[in-house]
């Protein structure tokens, strides 16, 4: 089949390389001119992980990320609580869990998909598509392009201009009322797997994500109304947030400057609850399923998402009647899950519900996130 992939983050570029490696011809469009990652570093929950590897990059990740096997929890004062180690499911030898920065990751992929030879267009992006099964899709580019492909596949984001498109009858992104913070350290060498520090109202944790780096985590719950801060502000507002956590911290929220590496990002919210395809189009990733970063496995099930869409096609060719209906049966259920687990998760720590509370969930999410989903 002729395949368009929309966007060339990592679900898009997963999607990309799947499909050509299964000998479709693919191309990827990517609407910004500067194709590259933004941020700190990616959370590689064992659902993201996994599915990493299971796309080939198990030594890419392991020689330029971090893997380990879980994470050790202390209060805010420092005084060790538990050990919480995770299932190794990719190999007996390799662990289930680590962390990337994500440019490093953009660039393990964008060369994968260079390799395959796959055409990608950046600074485009579609303008109008009819879609049908009988007759595919007929797209239109801001370019002025026009192409007929058989398949489009959508991975164009939280904002997908495609899901505008097609499905004009869902709702907008959801603020959810937090923010997450990530702020770049260099890595000591006794922080070997996760380290969180947690009170009743707030954790802060740190990532391993490189032979040489860390990022720490933190979440804010913040009104919508005041959710915008100035980048200049950052480092200030930073250091406040962390000052419940100072007898512990104190040597990181000393060096918090404005040379700090910090991506403060508002928490958007999507979950298309029904068929994510339209005529001979099927959107994947945030574009339909948007997660809070709660079980840490947005950019896996975006992973999986091309993988299993791959392995359908494998089967019904290009009945794609068939292939939309099994892939949604393998996939919707699961993306349902991880949204609304992390959602609750989330509308817990807004209410200031109890730690043991927000711990107990929070369990139950990664040991269903850990099941297999081929």
């Amino acid at each position: 089949m002729k395949i368009l992939v929309l966007g060339g983050g990592i679900g898009g570029m997963a999607a990309a390389i799947k499909l050509k490696q299964a000998g479709h011809a693919v191309e990827l469009v990517e609407k910004s001119e500067d194709w590259k990652a933004l941020g700190t570093g990616l959370t590689l929950s064992v659902l993201t992980l996994r599915a990493l590897c299971d796309l080939g990059l198990q030594d890419e990740i392991a020689a330029q990320g971090f893997v380990h096997d879980g994470v050790d929890i202390y209060d805010q004062q420092g005084n060790f609580i538990r050990t919480v180690l995770s299932k190794r499911v990719i190999a007996d030898d390799f662990p289930s869990e680590g962390a990337i920065l994500r440019p490093v990751l953009h660039d393990i992929l964008s060369k994968k998909v260079q390799e395959q030879d796959i055409p990608v267009f950046l600074g485009d992006s579609v303008s109008e598509i009819r879609s049908s099964l009988e007759h595919g899709n007929f797209v239109k580019f801001e370019s002025g392009r026009e192409q007929h492909y058989d398949l489009v596949v959508g991975a164009d984001g939280v904002f997908s201009k495609l899901r505008q498109l097609l499905m004009p009858e869902q709702a907008a992104p959801e603020y959810t009322g937090q923010a997450c913070w990530r702020l770049q350290f260099d890595r000591p060498a006794d922080i070997v797997r996760g380290r969180m520090f947690q009170s009743e109202t707030m954790k802060v944790g740190f990532n391993p994500c490189s032979p040489t780096q860390m990022y720490m985590y933190m979440m804010e719950c913040v009104p919508k109304e005041k959710v915008w801060r100035e980048p200049e502000d950052l480092p200030r507002i930073a250091k406040l947030l962390l000052q419940e956590f100072e007898p512990v911290l104190k040597p990181y929220i000393d060096s918090i400057n404005a040379e700090t590496p910090i991506i403060y990002r508002p928490l958007e919210r999507v979950m298309v609850n029904g068929d994510w395809h339209r005529g001979a189009a099927l959107l994947i990733g945030d574009a339909v399923h948007a997660t809070t970063p709660h079980l840490g496995s947005g950019a896996g099930l975006a992973v999986e998402d091309a993988i299993v869409l791959s392995q359908v096609i494998d089967q019904f060719g290009n009945n794609l009647e068939k292939v939309f209906t099994v892939f949604m049966q393998k996939r919707l259920e699961r993306a349902l899950f991880v949204v609304e687990t992390s959602g609750e998760i989330g509308r817990m720590e807004i209410a200031g519900e109890s730690m043991m509370a927000r711990s107990m969930l929070l369990a139950k999410g990664f040991e269903q996130v850990t099941t297999a989903y081929l």
